[in-house]
């Protein structure tokens, strides 16, 4: 049987940003750096579209996020993943730490795109 996604907590906006993505394995090597776009975002998480898989069971993932002109760190938790129609991989990633200049980035972003 297997796991429901969680729906999400935060409202999510449909917006394409690039990120840089890096990964770790159990022992703290780099097992997986790549670039990739957002599929979503919120205050609490993001939707990745990365073309291959996380290689290792690790979580723990750090994310550099292009939003406008600024550059900010995300770290967070891998809390899916799933193959999507295109081949590439859908990951999805809740935020466990955020800096409180980058989450009033975020934020502003996130209310100034709202219809």
């Amino acid at each position: 049987m297997s796991e429901k996604p969680q729906r999400p907590r935060h409202k999510r906006l449909e917006t394409l940003n690039l990120v840089s993505f890096t990964h770790k394995d159990q022992d703290g090597r780099v097992d997986l750096e790549i670039v990739g776009r957002t599929l979503d975002l919120s205050d609490g998480g993001i939707l990745l579209e990365i073309p291959r898989p996380v290689p290792s069971d690790n979580k723990e993932v750090d994310v550099t996020l292009g939003i406008r002109e600024h550059v900010i760190r995300i770290m967070g938790r891998i809390v899916h993943q799933r193959e999507l129609e295109n081949g590439h991989i859908g990951l999805g990633i809740a935020f466990t730490s955020l800096s409180e200049e980058d989450s009033a980035i975020l934020s502003r972003f996130l209310s100034e795109d709202e219809v």
